[in-house]
C-alpha cells in the first residue's frame, strides 16, 4: 500500500511538467524561438498580420538588437522574406499555417 501513496506525489510532478508554457520552453531555446514566443501573439506559428507591425516596430526601436541578424539586406527594414525566416526551425503553424514570405503577409484573423 505504500507504493501507491508514492507513486501519486511522483506521477503528479510528471504530469505538471507537461503543462509548460510556451515562454517557459522559449526561454532555453534559441533566438529565433524566443523572438517566436514573444511575437506569435495568436499562437498559429507564423508571424502575421499584426504580429509583422510588432516586429518591425521593434526592429525600429533597436536596429542593432535583436533583430540586426534578419535584415540580410541591411537596408535598416525588415521585409516579409526577411520576417518569415525568423520562423524557428521546426515551425510551420498549426493547421496547415502559410510558410515564407506569404506568411508575412497573411492578415491577422479577425
Amino acid at each position: 500500500m505504500k507504493k501507491i501513496h508514492l507513486l501519486v506525489p511522483v506521477a503528479a510532478a510528471l504530469g505538471l511538467g507537461i503543462f509548460t508554457s510556451t515562454a517557459h520552453a522559449a526561454a532555453g531555446a534559441g533566438p529565433k524561438a524566443r523572438i517566436f514566443a514573444e511575437f506569435d501573439k495568436n499562437k498559429n506559428g507564423v508571424i502575421d498580420g499584426d504580429e509583422v507591425a510588432a516586429v518591425r516596430k521593434a526592429f525600429a526601436a533597436d536596429p542593432k538588437g535583436t533583430f540586426a541578424t534578419y535584415d540580410k539586406n541591411k537596408d535598416a527594414k525588415l521585409d516579409d522574406a526577411e520576417i518569415a525566416a525568423i520562423q524557428p526551425p521546426g515551425g510551420g503553424g498549426k493547421g496547415g499555417a502559410k510558410k515564407g514570405a506569404d506568411a508575412a503577409k497573411t492578415p491577422a484573423p479577425k
